[in-house]
């Protein structure tokens, strides 16, 4: 087993995207687009919040790319993380100069620095250093 790379992190986030923006698609038509970039971010923490609950966090994201946690922490810090990674997720749908602004700072200055430094991301060293493992092709 070996740690993820960055790539691999990357696109069990995609894929996790992909997956509550199609849960979110029919609420487009019934809600403002305010209210609808609202409900995918709750969506998205429910989601989480689900897989946490059955399935020890460890997501389709995760299963569709083949990782695992490195090691439990405390269902406290399993929720704490959920909950930074949906204000990380959050940063797709909101802006201050451009689109995506926030979104480029959160991954650029935060995300990115985090992963090379500890080798888990800001959200998965918050919650007790934890980080996703995949099975070595070697």
């Amino acid at each position: 087993m070996r740690t993820t790379n960055v790539i691999e992190k990357a696109l069990t986030s995609v894929i996790n995207f992909v997956i509550v923006f199609i849960i979110s698609f029919p609420f487009f038509k019934y809600l403002s687009f305010l209210n609808w970039k609202i409900s995918i971010i709750i969506i998205f923490f429910l989601y989480n919040l689900f897989f946490l609950i059955f399935n020890e966090n460890r997501c389709l994201g995760m299963m569709a790319v083949g990782t695992i946690w490195d090691k439990k922490v405390s269902f406290p810090k399993e929720l704490l993380f959920i909950f930074i990674y949906t204000l990380s997720f959050s940063t797709l749908f909101f802006w201050i100069w451009f689109p995506f602004d926030i979104f480029l700072i959160n991954i650029l200055f935060l995300q990115l620095p985090t992963i090379l430094m500890t080798g888990t991301t800001f959200h998965g060293y918050l919650s007790g250093n934890k980080c996703s493992m995949i099975e070595s092709k070697t």
